[in-house]
């Protein structure tokens, strides 16, 4: 579990700092995230106060896979640098899914995403900053709903 809190802190600190080097306006993001179809993660199941750890965690691990694949599908925007970010998102939704494992939570199958086609790079530079700001949410969340199960 500590490593697990170390990756967090880790790819939000990553996520941040690549954010910070984006500069984008709210009234652009909101434009993008309508053209690209990017929704944050579904993450009821950790919100509510009927916390299921199976539905929480499997909410949680689609929504990882799903940013892993947006975020790895992204070639147009070259001005960051989001290797080791995806390596250690991967490495992450590796320990979630061994917890899942541990717990006998079953494992969805994923299906890749990728950013569309056609884009233009600041469309895909917008789709990267709604995607990392969206993982950092959800990983607010998830703690949280943790942290409240543990009460």
């Amino acid at each position: 579990m500590d490593r697990n809190q170390e990756l967090i802190g880790k790819i939000t600190m990553q996520a941040m700092e690549i954010m910070d080097v984006m500069e984008l306006k709210e009234e652009e993001l909101r434009l993008i995230r309508n053209l690209l179809g990017i929704r944050p993660l579904a993450l009821e199941e950790c919100k509510s106060e009927s916390f299921s750890p199976v539905a929480c965690y499997s909410q949680f691990s689609n929504g990882l896979k799903s940013m892993h694949s947006l975020l790895s599908s992204a070639h147009l925007y070259t001005e960051v640098d989001l290797t080791d970010l995806l390596y250690d998102l991967l490495e992450f939704i590796s320990n979630v899914e061994e917890m899942m494992t541990a717990q006998g939570i079953p494992i969805d199958t994923h299906v890749p995403k990728k950013l569309p086609n056609g884009i233009t790079e600041f469309q895909e530079k917008a789709g990267i900053f709604l995607i990392l700001h969206d993982l950092c949410n959800a990983f607010n969340v998830f703690q949280k709903g943790l942290a409240a199960q543990w009460q």
